[in-house]
């Protein structure tokens, strides 16, 4: 649902609170404490009152927007908004559209990944599958040397440091701005290897894709994955020809593909899950800049869950109802 629907469909706060009310009650509210269905006329504040427990509710009540401060037009706004870009969209740009703190911002951009995260916990795969790993994090810097190996060496450029000094002598302050200071590691290494934390995805050919945040990339580690997500008996993976893999006979029909001789055979490749890592780079990298290993697990379930919604026109809905859920009590 784009912006223009979200505006005249919820135009007020009562007919976000009725939606939502459809949503997770039906025609009739039923009282989140004592679920009983005997209840009075709304209130004033659009609360019910339960004639069998005497207590008030609201359509948020005992969901996972229990106590927000927000209205729910605002969570709508946000669903919208979120949903709509492919890519993500960062808590400053959330800011800017709601309206709202970059604090707020921030907050309910991780709460649409929770509730991203319970649409993505039954996928299984089957048919003709993909493997493969990328690993998230920056590019090294070069040294002042222009190289990215070694021990950086002290450069000295005379008429650069002529025209510096000119400047400051009129007032011109060349100290260093807010932020992290330019770093580089040494001898840094791109892919299996890296310092970079290692995600690991499985795509099912025109279907749905499946990743994770891997503490490390053993055969082990990538059965367990294969064990979670895939019909083994119905399916046949394809990866490229990391060590990782070679064992991957022993629990489903596996053929690799070598890369060092070429990436594409006779329709044996691993395009698709490269093109979803390319998604996953493109955003993190052009929407939230730096991402911590703490939060990276959400925002790799944002990526899987709008790839895998991709086609269909209900994630706005989706995330509604998900947030409508109840939640569990003892």
């Amino acid at each position: 649902m784009n912006l223009i629907e979200i505006s005249e469909k919820f135009n007020s706060d009562l007919s976000c609170i009725e939606f939502a009310e459809k949503i997770r009650w039906g025609k009739k509210p039923i009282c989140p404490y004592c679920g009983s269905k005997n209840i009075g006329a709304r209130n004033k504040d659009y609360r019910w009152h339960c004639k069998g427990c005497d207590k008030t509710f609201s359509v948020t009540t005992n969901t996972h927007l229990h106590n927000t401060r927000l209205p729910l037009k605002t969570w709508l706004y946000a669903f919208a908004v979120v949903t709509d870009a492919k890519k993500g969209v960062s808590a400053k740009q959330l800011e800017r559209n709601l309206g709202i703190h970059y604090e707020t911002a921030w907050t309910i951009g991780h709460k649409i990944r929770e509730l991203m995260i319970m649409e993505n916990k039954d996928i299984e795969l089957t048919g003709l599958l993909e493997m493969d790993e990328t690993y998230i994090g920056g590019k090294p810097r070069k040294f002042n040397s222009g190289d990215t190996k070694g021990i950086p060496s002290k450069v000295v450029i005379p008429e650069l440091d002529d025209r510096i000094k000119e400047l400051k002598e009129v007032g011109i302050s060349f100290k260093r701005g807010r932020g992290n200071s330019a770093k580089s590691d040494l001898d840094p290494k791109r892919g299996r290897g890296t310092n970079k934390i290692p995600v690991a995805g499985i795509v099912q050919r025109n279907g749905d894709v499946i990743a994770e945040v891997m503490h490390g990339i053993t055969y082990a580690d990538l059965k367990r994955l294969v064990n979670k997500y895939v019909d083994k008996d119905e399916s046949v993976m394809v990866t490229d020809e990391y060590k990782g893999y070679n064992k991957f006979n022993n629990i489903i029909e596996h053929i690799q593909i070598d890369h060092q001789r070429m990436y594409s055979y006779k329709g044996v490749n691993t395009n698709s899950i490269e093109s979803f890592w390319a998604i996953v780079k493109r955003g993190i990298i052009g929407q939230y800049h730096q991402v911590s290993i703490k939060h990276l697990p959400n925002y790799i379930a944002e990526f899987v869950f709008k790839y895998n919604n991709r086609n269909i026109d209900d994630m706005f809905e989706t995330l509604v109802k998900n947030s409508m859920q109840s939640l569990k009590t003892n």
